[in-house]
């Protein structure tokens, strides 16, 4: 069987923080099913386990932190940014159905659950495996949705006809046994992207991304291989290329495209409307090992690539961009750290954190709706800190964890499942997510 690819378009709405592995299920859930919503089951969240407390920032609450323990099954955890709700993804019994719960992102408690859902009636044309939680949203609005490759028709000979079968719940659902608003099917897709903003998911199939609405069910025309659309939807590319001509270089930078970090306008990521790249600076120095240490980051628009933002960046002693970092927008769309710089889209300033003579870069890692960012440091890039964006103020957290993701106001941290087949394994006691809320 074809194995189901997973992506995360650039400008992803989705953040999926860990893929957990449990045991799968078809009809009957593998434990008790979560509370009814309001009950005192459902309002009680689950304590974050004692080991993780200490490694808090001191942003967050460590003593009145929620967990989602192994044996309840829940994997994928997905954020739904503008219902703060953390959504996971449901295995039943033997792995031939499968829902959405959907957990208050403050507290756990259950908002929602779905009814099993499955992604064909015969359990031999998918892989439970393959089956994917994204999030979308559009107009402030999050949809859930639920995705699987089946391969139709197959069987111990034929290797059926490839399609994805996807599900579509609505974030502000209520209740238990939610059903799908809608479903859809895909022919001949198998990688799933979600996008921000558009209430869109994208399907690569073998010569361009099919593109379903969400909100609708319906499928909307196909991002062609080679366009400027297919190509930001798989994430590389370089300006000039994507959008020939002047009018897309921001002031200060060097359009020249050639082998060093940055020409040509390198694109790092898409997010909140925004194609995030690096460019070469026109006024440039050069390191011992005769490398460009002064960049432009740019902000252009999705659409014309016009440059939206600028921030000029200078004296980089590494030649380089930076050690690692990613690209992060807060849920509430107002900042933006992209690997070395970081961004407060309504004040419209910038900071450069990358490594120079003086001091070492920050690598982000992740930022809040308060605008306090998180990365690595120091000489390795290991020493964890935090940065107030209004400040560009940096802090050292000492032996504080990173949180994986900030949703809103609550970090959240996955640990690795244990091995279900190890007699000492503890499911009951494991935790594969834990949630802390900001003090």
């Amino acid at each position: 069987m074809r194995k189901f690819r997973y992506g995360l378009l650039p400008g992803a709405a989705m953040v999926l923080l860990a893929a957990c592995t449990g045991s799968g299920g078809g009809g009957k859930p593998q434990d008790d099913g979560p509370a009814e919503p309001g009950s005192s089951a459902s309002s009680a969240a689950l304590s974050a386990p004692a080991a993780a407390r200490a490694q808090v920032p001191p942003a967050f609450d460590g003593g009145k932190g929620w967990a989602v323990m192994q044996s309840e099954h829940l994997t994928q955890p997905t954020v739904a940014p503008n219902s703060r709700l953390v959504l996971l993804l449901k295995t039943y019994e033997d792995g031939k159905a499968f829902g959405v719960e959907a957990r208050e992102a403050a507290t756990g408690a259950v908002r929602w659950a779905s009814g099993p859902w499955k992604p064909s009636e015969n359990p031999k044309e998918f892989d439970a495996s393959d089956v994917k939680l994204v999030v979308t949203s559009k107009e402030g609005k999050d949809h859930a949705v639920l995705t699987a490759a089946v391969n139709e028709g197959a069987d111990v000979v034929n290797h059926g006809k490839r399609v994805v079968n996807a599900a579509v719940f609505p974030a502000s659902a209520s209740g238990t046994g939610v059903a799908p608003a809608r479903t859809v099917k895909i022919p001949g897709a198998e990688l799933v992207i979600a996008h921000h903003g558009d209430g869109t998911v994208l399907f690569k199939t073998d010569s361009a991304f099919a593109v379903a609405d969400v909100t609708t069910g319906d499928l909307k025309a196909p991002l062609a291989q080679g366009s400027r659309e297919y190509q930001l939807a798989a994430g590389g590319g370089k300006m000039v290329e994507l959008w020939p001509g002047q009018a897309t270089i921001p002031d200060g930078a060097d359009p020249r495209d050639d082998a060093m970090p940055g020409s040509g306008g390198q694109v790092m990521a898409v997010k909140g409307g925004y194609v995030v790249a690096s460019w070469q600076a026109k006024k440039q120095a050069y390191s011992a090992l005769g490398l460009p240490m002064n960049y432009v980051w740019a902000l252009h628009d999705e659409r014309s690539g016009q440059p939206v933002f600028t921030l000029t960046c200078e004296g980089l002693s590494t030649g380089t961009l930076g050690q690692g970092g990613s690209t992060v927008l807060s849920d509430n769309g107002r900042y933006l750290v992209a690997v070395t710089v970081a961004f407060d889209l309504q004040a419209k300033k910038g900071y450069c954190f990358g490594a120079t003579d003086n001091r070492s870069g920050v690598n982000f890692t992740g930022v809040g709706n308060n605008g306090v960012a998180y990365g690595t440091s120091g000489p390795a890039a290991t020493t964890p800190v935090s940065v107030d964006l209004a400040t560009g103020t940096a802090a050292d957290l000492g032996g504080a964890r990173l949180p994986d993701h900030v949703s809103g106001d609550v970090a959240l941290y996955t640990s690795a499942p244990q091995n279900e087949k190890d007699p000492a394994a503890d499911l009951s006691h494991h935790a594969v997510l834990s949630a802390y809320p900001t003090r």
